[in-house]
């Protein structure tokens, strides 16, 4: 009778340790699953507003016109994360409409 319970504890032993990986496994999966996710959108949120930073900062006024067109529309989506929102402000605080700065600190008027 002895070796009928310690087979009983064996086999229910080691289904328990079974189901432990499995939950471990699933668990271990959404997790990696998330990560790949997250840093897939960080890297396209990157390449998004990199191309509208290098447009936005452009001395042509039509590349500037592209980059806010490009910003309002990233603004519009539901993903629109704080990140989203701290880029779309610096770029609009650094918008000049009437003028363009250039280097030594003086004013050009864009329609010259």
């Amino acid at each position: 009778m002895g070796i009928g319970v310690a087979g009983l504890v064996g086999a229910l032993t080691g289904a328990v340790i079974a189901a432990i990986g499995i939950v471990v496994t699933v668990v271990e999966g959404r997790r990696t699953r998330r990560n790949a996710e997250f840093s897939v959108h960080r890297n396209l949120w990157w390449q998004r507003w990199s191309w509208v930073a290098d447009r936005a900062l452009s001395a042509d006024v039509t590349e500037r016109e592209r980059a806010a067109l490009m910003a309002q529309a990233l603004m519009t989506r539901s993903w629109v994360t704080n990140d989203d929102k701290w880029v779309e402000e610096a770029l609009a605080r650094h918008d000049e409409p009437a003028a363009h700065r250039q280097p030594d600190g003086e004013e050009q008027d864009d329609d010259l």
